[in-house]
């Protein structure tokens, strides 16, 4: 579906005009129905990938293209068109489609169904040109990651039909300020010599299963706090992770100072604004999800709500790409392989020995070390490759008292 604007309306007419007529074409009247950047014309729509806050009804369908009024007719006038659409990383966006691993869902729909436990289902029946059933392949996630991030589409629209971005924005009026991220683990490094901890609160995993069965996130965070955990890391993702973004809001009001890191498969701005309601200081952005131009929005998204952004690469490429960003709060290296889970600290070492590795400690970016941290052996090497962070979740949570655990993970006395 496509409606059409004359150029001269899109620069004369109010930019409110141009919305009404958009939202009357969809039956739509909320503010989420159509993505606006910030920092843009208040006459010019977001680019495709700023069209993340979408409502959750239009999001599979909407495509809204303007066109040059034919009203001065020249014979060799070039048409000029954008394009407004609900994906965030669409694979009909360009660039995009070259710039990400992970599909941003299922090419042929996802399998919905009321009936039974397992109620989202990829499998999908094809049919051959024989007329045989078989299985779709192209319509399975090819690794857990992408099975989540299928996942998001399904609980977002869920999500945003029981609490509208409308009254996200509201509620974020009341949470407490956001807290300096990065500046806690900076002065954590200057002060100890040794790399900042991101202490992570978890109770399960899609690799491990429960992590934890006395799962209590209060009690977690306080003793990552009392065992000299610089900023804390936040599971808020429900079906895969066991988490929620209550949580967040639950340790933020049992009085844990420590600065809070959302750590949430983010594809739309939606669950950004969430994590600050529930007063999150800091966001988790994945490459392998995210092309560029949508990192580059998310960031500035999270930028104007006092909050800093985790941006998290696996790969030479992924990292390559990453750092033709201007402005970079954090830089994750994961050491864990989303597709075979398969875990290396020389994915870190061998990225930060090379030329990449220059960029970085020429920009004074933080590297924050992700996965396969269990000893101080394993803190040493990272920090050696130019580590200035590390995000520890298994090998801490696990432990009846995390705050030694710390401790000992650092080599520091636990008396």
């Amino acid at each position: 579906m496509s409606i059409d604007f004359g150029i001269d309306d899109i620069v004369a007419r109010p930019f409110a005009w141009i919305k009404q007529a958009i939202n009357a074409a969809f039956h739509q009247s909320s503010e989420a129905d159509l993505a606006i950047s910030p920092q843009s014309s208040p006459h010019v729509l977001a680019p495709p990938a700023m069209a993340s806050a979408l409502s959750a009804s239009a999001a599979s369908f909407m495509t809204a293209t303007f066109s040059r009024r034919k009203a001065k007719q020249q014979p060799c006038s070039v048409k000029r068109a954008m394009t407004c659409r609900a994906s965030v990383s669409d694979p009909e966006a360009g660039s995009s489609k070259n710039e990400v691993s992970i599909r941003r869902r299922p090419p042929n729909g996802a399998s919905l169904h009321n009936v039974g436990t397992d109620q989202f289902a990829f499998k999908m029946e094809a049919i051959t040109k024989d007329g045989d059933r078989v299985d779709n392949e192209s319509n399975k996630p090819v690794n857990i990651l992408e099975e989540i991030v299928w996942y998001k589409d399904v609980e977002l629209q869920r999500r945003k039909e029981k609490f509208p971005l409308a009254l996200v924005r509201t509620a974020m009026a009341n949470a407490p300020p956001a807290r300096n991220f990065v500046g806690a683990i900076k002065d954590q490094l200057k002060a100890t010599g040794q790399p900042g901890l991101i202490a992570e609160v978890k109770k399960a995993s899609p690799s491990k299963g429960v992590i934890q069965p006395n799962f209590d996130p209060v009690k977690i965070a306080k003793a990552y706090e009392a065992g000299g955990a610089a900023c804390l890391s936040v599971l808020t993702d429900e079906k895969f992770f066991q988490g929620g973004f209550e949580n967040l809001e639950l340790i933020r009001s049992s009085g844990v100072t420590c600065p809070l890191l959302c750590k949430e498969f983010i594809v739309d701005a939606y669950q950004i604004y969430l994590a600050r309601k529930y007063g999150a200081d800091a966001i988790l952005l994945i490459a392998a999800v995210l092309p560029n131009q949508d990192l580059k929005y998310f960031q500035k998204i999270a930028k104007s709500l006092g909050m800093a952004s985790l941006i998290e690469v696996h790969t030479f490429g992924e990292m390559e790409r990453v750092l033709r960003l201007e402005d970079i709060d954090l830089l994750g290296i994961n050491n864990r392989d989303l597709g075979t889970f398969e875990v290396s600290l020389n994915v870190t070492v061998d990225l930060l020995a090379g030329p990449l590795g220059d960029q970085v400690r020429e920009r004074g970016i933080t590297v924050v070390g992700e996965s396969g941290i269990f000893t101080i052996d394993d803190v040493n090497v990272l920090q050696n490759a130019g580590v200035g962070c590390l995000l520890v979740g298994e090998s801490l949570v696990k432990q009846d008292a995390p705050d030694v655990g710390i401790k000992k993970l650092y080599g520091r006395p636990t008396e």
